[in-house]
């Protein structure tokens, strides 16, 4: 994990592998800590919703009850890091902001850290949407899983590429089995 902690000052983040590698669980962490020790203004949560299996269909409610079921590997580290009351009244604060990825287009945030989760699921036009959102003393950490890819297209390896090929400000670190933190069945 020493490698991603180098990552940190770069402007984009992608972390990419297996699950259970903590991809999710540090990147909520650095958010939280960030907005606890008010270096930031905002943490902005986002998910590809591409669904895992067959979908139970429309989910009634606000766009936030929406997201809460695809947020919630998340939101629970962020429950863990920041208390449940102080999650609760950076929610109703708005320094913590659900962006549903569909209507993510003119939006731009500055002075936040965006999380992006499974964005192995991205195609090219949802991620130059995403980069491009990034404004001044902000940061967008994206993280996936490639093998766990549920969607034709691969935008992330389409970033991963374009970042390789042209010296692009990204940071990104590739998380292997020998990184899995989540149980011994899930390293299996």
């Amino acid at each position: 994990k020493d490698c991603y902690m180098d990552l940190l000052n770069t402007p984009c983040v992608i972390l990419n592998g297996s699950a259970g590698t903590g991809k999710t669980f540090l990147a909520a962490s650095v958010a939280a800590k960030d907005l606890a020790e008010r270096r930031i203004d905002r943490i902005i949560l986002s998910r590809a919703n591409v669904a895992t299996g067959k979908s139970l269909g429309a989910f009634p409610g606000t766009v936030e009850e929406k997201m809460a079921p695809w947020l919630l590997p998340i939101t629970d580290v962020l429950r863990q890091q920041l208390g449940n009351g102080f999650y609760t009244h950076a929610v109703k604060a708005g320094n913590i902001v659900i962006q549903p990825l569909e209507t993510i287009r003119g939006r731009s945030f500055d002075n936040a850290i965006v999380l992006m989760d499974e964005a192995q699921q991205l195609t090219v036009d949802e991620l130059k949407a995403i980069t491009t959102r990034i404004g001044e003393r902000s940061k967008l950490f994206l993280m996936g899983d490639q093998m766990q890819r549920d969607v034709r297209t691969d935008g992330l390896g389409w970033l991963l590429s374009l970042v390789r090929n042209h010296d692009l400000p990204v940071g990104a670190h590739t998380f292997n089995s020998d990184d899995i933190v989540r149980s011994g069945l899930c390293k299996a």
